[in-house]
């Protein structure tokens, strides 16, 4: 239990102080709904109950919204509704109950996202990389990442070291060679894949291998 202290509107959200410390940033429309003034006791645990109550379908219908503008992961999804001002209980609980409903999971995500872009010039590396980003747990990113063979991301690093050689070819060899396995490093590709593309390309060399 607190006092309000202010009530402070900007660009269409209203923060409310308690105590002289911000306590939460609305919606105007919210606001207006459960309204507070200056020198008001405030129970603050139940002043957000009844505010998770008012926005729990909007949210609902919000995430359905964006799942159906393209395909999002629980912590992606979340975000989303939190920049839009939805409280993170009530973002909690919509990922929650659209899990339950079977239209957002993770491991799925994972497998699609990997599925699309085995044949890119992408390195497994790069690839868990965006999974973590996305929330994607650890053990899950790494079984999407199973069909990666060795095979298969040394045709997808040996085709982008061919088109990035046209890039360097007034480079010396040695410094022609560093750099194309840099760029290929940076696109997630392992040591082992990197160096075996780069020598597909038999770049000639006068000094001795430095690899």
């Amino acid at each position: 239990m607190g006092i309000v202290t202010g009530i402070e509107e900007s660009r269409g959200r209203v923060t409310i102080y308690v105590d002289s410390v911000a306590f939460l940033k609305i919606k105007k429309k919210e606001f207006e709904a459960l309204s507070v003034s200056p020198g008001e006791d405030l129970d603050e645990d139940a002043y957000l109950n009844k505010l998770c109550a008012r926005q729990a379908k909007p949210a609902y219908e919000a995430a359905l919204n964006l799942l159906t503008a393209r395909d999002m992961t629980a912590h992606d999804l979340k975000s989303a509704l939190r920049r839009r001002g939805y409280l993170e209980a009530v973002a909690e609980a919509t990922c929650e109950r659209l899990i339950e409903n079977r239209l957002i999971n993770d491991e799925k995500f994972a497998q699609r996202y990997v599925e699309l872009r085995q044949d890119s010039s992408v390195g497994r590396y790069a690839m868990k990389r965006k999974l973590r980003a996305k929330g994607i747990d650890e053990q899950i990113a790494e079984q999407a990442l199973e069909v990666l063979d060795d095979e298969s991301q040394l045709a997808a690093a040996k085709a982008l070291a061919a088109r990035l050689a046209k890039k360097y070819e007034k480079e010396e060899p040695y410094a022609r060679k560093g750099k194309l396995s840099q760029a290929l490093a940076r696109r997630g590709f392992s040591w082992d894949i990197v160096k075996e593309a780069v020598e597909s390309l038999s770049i000639e060399e006068d000094e001795a291998d430095n690899w």
